[in-house]
């Protein structure tokens, strides 16, 4: 089975990347606000990775070097 090669355009708004301790696929979730990520940040840090990707305007993260990797080791 073929793969779509079109780009994701991201909707406005703040992300971060849930990844699964031990592999697997990650997921990507958005919220309106940053208070809105930070609450869902400590809540998933005790059972997965996460990755903050910063807020994203126009479809593309607005300032990159932000990204952080918050993991519980």
């Amino acid at each position: 089975m073929a793969r779509n090669s079109r780009t994701i355009s991201l909707k406005d708004g703040y992300y971060i990347e849930i990844l699964p301790k031990f592999g697997g696929q990650s997921v990507m979730v958005r919220r309106e606000s940053e208070e809105e990520v930070k609450k869902l940040m400590v809540q998933y840090q005790k059972s997965k990775n996460v990755n903050y990707i910063g807020e994203v305007k126009d479809g593309k993260p607005t300032d990159p070097s932000k990204r952080k990797r918050k993991s519980r080791r």
